[in-house]
């Protein structure tokens, strides 16, 4: 459907108030006016201008703006007189206009114009003119541009038609910085052939300066940065000698006159510091000596003795490298696509502007069928959330219990999965515990640390959280999955059966990033559960006899638990006995099967006790064994702790068995605060206090995830992780 004339809502990265993070925000595009074209942002550099605005810059009236002036995308639609573009036209977005008309424009000695933006403001368009507003604000155009939206709307004449074989996020750099850098060298200082020229700064600017001494032909590049990591990458684009001011007890100047037989014939200053202008001026051949400024600052004046410029010497500035925009961009795009100049190298680093990623994940479209993988949408995060890249994840009976067993029929369509980790792609506003790159484990149970249930050691669960409203899934309106034009749930407010989540940050714990993630993912919630609840909920005391009813992961967890607490006998409980070996692993001394004994299994454990168990954990989600366990509780003390998960059928048992003095309780995640907890849990794995290598029994690709449900099905399993995405 056509967006031609109508407002386009987006997402844009908004700067507020100066000195604080920009907001990724829903913001409203207006459609092009006259001689105005409406872009799509394909993608944008990052450039220091943007940041200086930000954090540097003097005009502090200057926002709420949407920042970004170096980007390329595609024409979206014109206004009444456009007669250069269309729709579908690839574009650069230009900072500065020209409009071909008037006096500036028509001048070959500068590539200014009198009909742009920058003709009445120094930093943003006119307020007038911006066609961005958010939350019923108007929001600035930083620079005429703002391509740090995913569409901006622009005049024609600040706009250029590039190739349409470029690619956008190459030479989208051609914006600013590169241009900039390489025509203060060619356009502006006009380097000759043979010469010797040193280049201050060694940034994105500073580098295309190199690139364009060399392409001028000179004979030596001296390149000055204090950090000598730069040096390496400035060989690359053509430096033939490095200078660190740092390694000299003089003045740079005199470093530099020293070695080139009384100064450079070109300096050109990358920095935006007035010391080192002055530093780069000095540093000239007195009689043609000549030095650009190509750095940008407002917050200083910049000086010099007279006889710097009376001996001979030039200084001037350049303005995105003397280049008239709309011609000489185009041109640039050409000799990049015609390896003259280069861009690739330019590129340390790629990231998102926090748009919708199309990624797999596995579908359940309804109960009791298979899952399907599909191509779904995950929207960015909203205030308070991540998004996260999951790595991998384990397959809890949890998820085969909503898919085959449960009551909660409406639950669907879902992604499940609710036992992964990965790494933080991207935050949303607000949040303040993460940053991408961060190792995390999702949670199903949140901890917001303000919430009475929070504040209370008794409990750990928290009234924030997506369990506070559901029992089975995130609710709708707050998923962030698509799925062929239809909303996805998120089980138990995680879904790491996809390659991406999104989660509130109180629900994601922060790991050690040196834990092993196709380990540590059974810690968001089997093992912990299990563990938890011997140890938290049952507080088993050393000495004690324990059983343990069903030995899958949580009851395997549950024995480790008791083993950790130190107890002296544990009896593990199971009608599979191929079970009992590997229970013995995780500490087991005893085992019973039921199905071996001809009366009940409370009697059997009764008299194998001298009355009952101190401590009974029932880990199967059956409430028939729910009653066995807590008849099979010594009265007086006995405490029995019900783990296991089923909604279908109501437990009961006689009231003499509590006021005989027994206790029955439930255990929720094995009792953790989940955010505190959890990341101990990986620590105790770390330190071999805790197994986690000895629950998996099967790894598999998410594309598998059939195959390791019926495993579990059938009970042929312990845990299967399934890789989700690489790491």
């Amino acid at each position: 459907m056509s967006t031609a004339g109508k407002v386009i809502k987006c997402k844009a990265a908004v700067a507020w108030e100066p000195n604080k993070p920009v907001v990724i925000e829903e913001i409203e595009v207006a459609p092009p006016q006259a001689n105005e074209v409406r872009i799509k942002i394909v993608a944008t550099g990052v450039c220091h201008t943007d940041l200086y605005h930000l954090f540097e810059g003097m005009h502090k009236d200057g926002f709420p703006a949407v920042l970004g002036h170096e980007g390329a995308g595609i024409v979206e639609s014109v206004g009444p007189g456009v007669t250069e573009f269309q729709p579908g036209d690839t574009v650069i977005p230009l900072f500065i206009s020209q409009c071909r008309e008037c006096r500036f424009c028509k001048n070959p000695k500068t590539n200014q114009c009198e009909n742009g933006w920058a003709a009445d403001s120094h930093d943003v368009m006119a307020l007038a003119e911006s066609r961005f507003t958010c939350k019923g604000k108007k929001v600035l155009q930083f620079m005429g541009t703002s391509t740090f939206s995913e569409y901006t709307v622009m005049n024609q004449m600040a706009v250029a038609k590039i190739d349409p074989a470029a690619p956008l996020d190459k030479v989208c750099l051609l914006g600013c910085g590169v241009s900039t850098g390489y025509g203060a060298a060619v356009n502006t200082a006009k380097v000759e052939p043979g010469s010797t020229c040193a280049v201050f700064g060694l940034g994105a600017v500073g580098l295309a300066a190199v690139m364009g001494c060399k392409a001028a032909g000179a004979k030596r590049i001296i390149a000055v940065d204090i950090n000598p990591d730069k040096f390496e990458k400035a060989r690359v684009f053509g430096a033939t000698e490095f200078v660190n001011p740092k390694d000299h007890n003089k003045p740079i100047n005199e470093v530099l006159a020293e070695m080139t037989n009384g100064g450079v014939d070109y300096s050109l200053e990358c920095v935006g510091n007035v010391a080192v202008m002055r530093s780069a001026l000095e540093s000239c051949i007195k009689g043609w000596g000549v030095c650009v400024l190509v750095g940008w600052t407002d917050l200083h004046d910049f000086a010099a003795r007279p006889i710097q410029l009376i001996a001979g010497r030039t200084w001037k500035g350049s303005l995105f490298g003397g280049f008239k925009s709309k011609d000489g961009v185009p041109e640039m795009v050409k000799a990049y696509l015609n390896k003259k100049v280069k861009l690739d190298e330019f590129i340390t680093h790629k990231m998102t502007l926090g748009q919708v990623i199309k990624c797999k994940a596995a579908v359940a479209w309804e109960p009791n069928k298979p899952v399907v993988i599909e191509e779904i949408e995950v929207a960015p995060p909203q205030a308070n959330e991540v998004r996260i890249k999951i790595v991998a994840t384990g397959v809890c009976h949890t998820d085969l219990y909503h898919l085959f067993e449960g009551m909660h029929k409406d639950g669907f369509p879902a992604v499940l999965g609710h036992e992964g980790a990965g790494i933080v792609e991207s935050v949303g506003p607000g949040v303040t515990e993460f940053q991408p790159g961060d190792t995390v484990i999702p949670l199903v149970i949140s901890q917001c640390r303000e919430c009475r249930f929070c504040k209370n050691p008794k409990a750990n669960q928290c009234d924030k959280g997506w369990a506070a409203d559901s029992h089975d899934v995130m609710a709708l309106a707050e998923s962030r999955f698509t799925c062929k034009g239809k909303k996805v749930l998120q089980f138990m407010g995680t879904s790491t059966f996809s390659e991406y989540t999104v989660m509130n940050q109180m629900a994601v714990a922060k790991i050690d990033p040196a834990a092993p993630l196709d380990k540590v993912c059974l810690l968001g919630c089997g093992v912990s559960t299990g563990y938890g609840a011997a140890v938290n909920t049952a507080k088993v005391e050393p000495g004690s006899t324990c059983a343990v009813f069903g030995l899958g992961a949580v009851g395997l967890a549950a024995v480790m638990g008791c083993k950790a607490a130190g107890a002296k006998r544990i009896i593990a409980v199971d009608i599979n006995p191929d079970k009992f070996e590997k229970a013995r692993v995780f500490g087991a001394t005893e085992f019973v099967n039921p199905k071996d004994h001809n009366k009940p299994i409370n009697e059997v454990l009764a008299e194998m006790t001298n009355g009952g168990v101190d401590y009974s954990l029932e880990c199967v989600g059956n409430v028939a064994v729910m009653r066995s366990a807590l008849e099979s509780c010594i009265k007086g003390w006995g405490v029995c702790v019900l783990v296991g998960w089923t909604d279908l059928h109501d437990f009961a048992a006689r009231p003499i068995q509590l006021i005989a003095g027994r206790t029955w309780k439930g255990s929720l995640f094995g009792g953790f605060k989940s955010k505190d907890g959890v990341p101990e849990m990986v620590k105790a794995y770390l330190n071999k206090k805790v197994k986690l290598d000895e629950f998996i029994t099967h790894k598999m690709t998410l594309g598998q995830v059939n195959d390791a449900i019926e495993l579990m099905k059938h009970g042929k399993c312990i845990r299967t992780v399934l890789s989700v995405s690489p790491q």
